[in-house]
């Protein structure tokens, strides 16, 4: 379906570490995160981290509007350089297995450790670090039945996140995927597609659906012939950078006038801390596209390593942080001063993850991709020339191109 890029892998990964960062702070540090509302453990420090550009070390929201810009980008990418309808199709048809078969696999792990009651190291661990508002994670009743209808149906379509928090994305991931995947089939031939474009980001204004469509305009544009918005001016793109670098830092804790981030507080979104995120996960995304420095940097192992293993890395990382994390907290805490208790927990705690991460990739990951490929060969692929296969995929591309014509030729 996509053409893999390996910078766009590898700013996937960091953005993936960025989340299990801030998971790690919300847990046992919240007042970086949130300082206004939560007791601090290192005097003024986490102070200082929420509310500068620091905070970028734990900007989880702003990662995963970075998550949902490169969604849009790479989704689209290769149907703008060929104008190749059936990769739109594909993609569409592909992509709910591609994503349930992961999510079905973190479920069930969810389920396994609810029940053995391990998660109560989880509860304990809030109290101590005083995160009452997430206290409530991790309450539920565990129920088998229940766990498989919620990976089925609830995660993607209802919002459902009982048993692993960190699903709420995926409402987002799947309805902003056919959002593009439906744009880019409409509009995309269309010469007036940008006017399209427009109305869509401004009727997706206050919504993270607006980092799909952002995510979608510059697959357009730096996937055309020609592209104005193309540069190699060093000044140009270090200034966007900044500028987006410094969006994205914008905190999800209060906001006074007074503060460094006060003149944003102008009305332009109606929750400043989402859309200033997505903006500057656009900039940053424009700057990476532009910059063959920055494109090295991201195609370096390390970073594509973590971006093949950032969506399985996702999915398993809350459920480590509220069992082994909490669990070896609780048991360093008594014994270490505080911060010396957070740092062995955290560091021991990722190079549990990362190993489980990629296992969870190399078993569970790449057979949602493979299952996703063999039902979309099935559905429309000939397997012979004349075929019934061939059959299925010339009614079902005639329905769709029909359709199209008869709106928008």
């Amino acid at each position: 379906m996509t053409e893999k890029i390996t910078y766009l892998d590898g700013l996937r990964g960091i953005a993936a570490i960025n989340v299990m960062i801030m998971h790690f702070f919300i847990v046992l540090v919240p007042a970086m995160i949130y300082s206004d509302r939560m007791p601090s453990h290192f005097g003024n420090l986490e102070q200082i981290v929420s509310s500068t550009p620091l905070g970028l070390i734990g900007a989880g929201n702003f990662s995963v509007c970075i998550f949902f810009v490169l969604s849009g980008y790479v989704l689209t990418q290769k149907y703008f350089k060929t104008k190749d309808r059936s990769i739109i199709i594909s993609g569409a048809v592909r992509r709910y297995i591609r994503l349930f078969v992961p999510v079905l696999a973190a479920t069930i792990l969810s389920f396994l450790l609810a029940s053995t009651g391990v998660f109560h190291y989880y509860t304990e661990t809030v109290m101590i670090s005083g995160n009452n508002n997430y206290a409530s994670y991790w309450t539920f009743t565990p129920d088998l039945v229940d766990a498989i209808k919620q990976a089925t149906w609830g995660t993607f379509f209802a919002g459902d996140e009982t048993y692993n928090p960190v699903f709420w994305t995926m409402t987002i991931e799947f309805y902003g995927s056919m959002l593009v995947f439906a744009m880019a089939l409409l509009f995309g031939p269309q010469r007036t597609r940008w006017t399209f474009y427009f109305a869509a980001a401004v009727l997706f204004f206050n919504s993270y659906y607006l980092a799909f469509i952002i995510g979608m305009g510059l697959a357009d544009t730096f996937n055309s012939k020609k592209s104005v918005f193309k540069t190699g001016n060093k000044v140009i793109l270090f200034t966007i950078l900044v500028s987006g670098l410094f969006l994205g830092s914008y905190p999800v804790g209060t906001v006074t006038n007074d503060s460094l981030y006060g003149f944003l507080n102008n009305g332009l979104f109606q929750t400043p801390k989402f859309g200033y995120h997505i903006l500057g996960a656009g900039m940053v995304m424009y700057v990476l596209l532009n910059s063959r420095w920055l494109q090295n940097v991201f195609s370096s192992p390390v970073p594509v390593f973590l971006g093949k293993i950032s969506y399985s890395l996702y999915l398993i990382h809350f459920l480590v942080i509220s069992s082994f994390t909490c669990a070896l907290f609780l048991a360093l805490q008594p014994v270490l001063p505080y911060g010396a208790a957070v740092l062995v927990s955290c560091v021991l705690s990722v190079l549990f993850i990362i190993p489980l991460s990629y296992l969870f990739y190399k078993y569970i990951d790449t057979a949602g991709v493979k299952l996703s490929k063999n039902f979309y060969n099935r559905l429309v692929n000939p397997s012979r020339p004349g075929g019934a296969g061939y059959i299925k995929q010339n009614y079902l591309s005639s329905v769709i191109f029909t359709i199209y014509n008869k709106l928008f030729k």
